[in-house]
């Protein structure tokens, strides 16, 4: 195997039912089958120097130890379970002797690497299925904990290495490339500002909003929810009935299971979900807890998390999960698509940390999700007509500031963006507004109120959607963030539907806002 390439190590133990030190000349010839057809089967031969192979074994007693080494072609550890398939058919048939388990001893990664910094050193060794690290003659070293045949069938090594390379190349990328531009497609022409404050503030003195306990939360009152309703039916009547999009009903609860399909969530962003834990259906499992309660007045929530069971849900992150789960192991045709859905029935659940920021970047938000499901033509003809859609309703209706940005989804880590001139090399158009109040154009952040997407394969591969003759399908989401929509439109034009403009006003119409002597701070004129 060549020096300046990836070298996969494995030391393993098979615990046999019987001796076998008298099997010796026939287990030499078994390990001879799995190096020359086993280890090799369906690899290409420009890799077969990569494939696994067994160099060197032993018997102790009842254990039969085996050394692996491998590329990253048919690598290693997952020789292991291949081996161990072949020893109980070949020994079980002829001497009735059976595999009753196996011990990883090592599984040592070499990765040719010229210089490594302490701290990706630190970030690799955190990693939880990694026991040490160290660099070494231009290598990195990373020695995995021993993991159970569970753990094997799981591809768990195949995937801690794909973790390292990650890293390494972030590393490496981090170091060699500047942060991408910004590719900006089209954009408007500037608007007359009319307005510079910050909506969040004017919106609490007026009582538009009123301040709930929850981080990231408002009580929104009769004129916020007025506009809301008023943007969202504008988005239905402009550009998703138009398009010819259908209603659904989704969960909004959703099992972990089918979370992880997600690409990229639970692997890259988990810290960015609400987990749910559910009660055990025992009512005295909570009689601690409640006379707790009782005498104290207060919520032991030390007690209640020993009572609940573990996380089981998420609050759903992205409002499309329920979507995929619905084509998942269906067979589709190509003659009957595309299929174009939306739901528009719920909330959307983020937690966004340190990063909450008053009415533009909250935890709990309203959203229309568009899904569509078609040939790769229809997809991307699909994604680019909702975004056109989309800019008229922001330009002739709303009179707002807005850029279309191509942009790179958060789970296609290090993608880059194609010739933007043809759009099915641009996985996302990201529709932006300006917002008077964060400060000069060319300086502030714009906020995105539309995200507009093409999986290609990702998510048929992910969910297993199949097509009637195997012929491509693709898919697509946009995300219509009508909590940022209202954001936008009352950073630009603020809060008196007077100087609003003509659809929206007439749409809006009046309303009459409860009052206590207290609240609100300010009385609208």
């Amino acid at each position: 195997m060549e020096k300046d390439k990836v070298r996969i190590e494995v030391e393993c133990k098979f615990l046999m039912s019987k001796e076998i030190e008298d099997l010796k000349n026939f287990l030499e010839k078994i390990v001879e089958k799995a190096n020359n057809e086993v280890f090799v089967r369906g690899v290409p031969e420009i890799y077969l120097k990569d494939a696994a192979k067994i160099v060197d074994w032993n018997v102790e007693d009842k254990n039969l130890i085996l050394k692996i080494i491998s590329g990253t072609y048919a690598r290693a550890p997952s020789a292991i379970l291949r081996f161990k398939k072949l020893l109980a058919e070949e020994l079980g048939l002829k001497f009735k002797v059976g595999v009753r388990g196996l011990e990883t001893q090592k599984i040592r990664f070499k990765i040719p690497v010229e210089k490594i910094s302490n701290e990706i050193l630190s970030k690799i060794k955190n990693l939880t299925y990694v026991e040490n690290v160290y660099y070494e003659e231009n290598n990195i070293i990373v020695d995995l904990k021993p993991v159970e045949e569970a753990e094997l069938k799981k591809n768990v090594p195949d995937r801690v290495f794909a973790v390292v390379r990650d890293i390494l190349r972030e590393k490496k990328e981090a170091e060699v490339s500047p942060a991408p531009p910004l590719i900006v497609v089209r954009q408007s022409e500037p608007k007359k500002i009319k307005f510079k404050d910050d909506p969040v503030k004017v919106a609490l003195e007026l009582g538009w909003i009123k301040e709930f306990p929850g981080r990231g939360q408002w009580t929104y009152t009769t004129p916020y929810v007025k506009l809301l309703e008023t943007i969202e039916n504008i988005l239905l009547e402009e550009v998703i009935h138009k398009l010819g999009f259908q209603p659904f009903m989704l969960p909004k609860l959703i099992p972990l299971e089918i979370m992880q399909k997600m690409p990229g969530y639970l692997e890259e962003i988990p810290e960015g979900m609400y987990y749910v834990c559910p009660p055990p259906r025992d009512p005295e499992a909570f009689t601690e807890f409640k006379e707790v309660v009782r005498v104290t007045k207060t919520v032991p929530k030390d007690i209640l998390k020993n009572v609940v069971k573990e996380p089981e849900y998420v609050l759903s992150p992205a409002q499309c999960e329920p979507f995929w789960y619905f084509f998942s192991h269906e067979v589709l045709r190509v003659e009957d698509l595309p299929f174009k859905l939306y739901d528009r029935s719920g909330w959307t659940y983020r937690w966004e940390g340190g990063g909450v920021e008053g009415l533009a970047r909250l935890q709990e938000f309203r959203r229309i999700e568009l899904v569509y499901v078609g040939t790769p033509e229809q997809v991307v003809e699909i994604r680019d007509s909702i975004v056109d859609k989309v800019v008229d309703v922001v330009d002739r209706i709303l009179e707002l500031e807005w850029r279309v940005v191509a942009a790179t989804p958060f789970y296609m880590k290090g993608g880059e963006i194609g010739d933007v001139s043809d759009s099915k090399n641009v996985a996302a158009f990201d529709v932006e507004i300006y917002l008077p109040y964060r400060g000069e154009k060319g300086k502030a952040e714009w906020l995105e109120i539309a995200g507009c997407f093409i999986h290609k394969e990702k998510f048929v591969k992910n969910f297993s959607i199949h097509e009637a003759k195997n012929r491509p399908i693709w898919t697509g989401c946009t995300g219509l963030g009508t909590s940022r929509w209202v954001t936008a439109f009352l950073a630009t034009h603020g809060f008196n539907p007077k100087n609003w403009p003509s659809m929206v006003k007439e749409k809006f119409g009046s309303y009459t806002l409860p009052r206590t002597l207290l609240w609100p701070k300010k009385f609208e004129e």
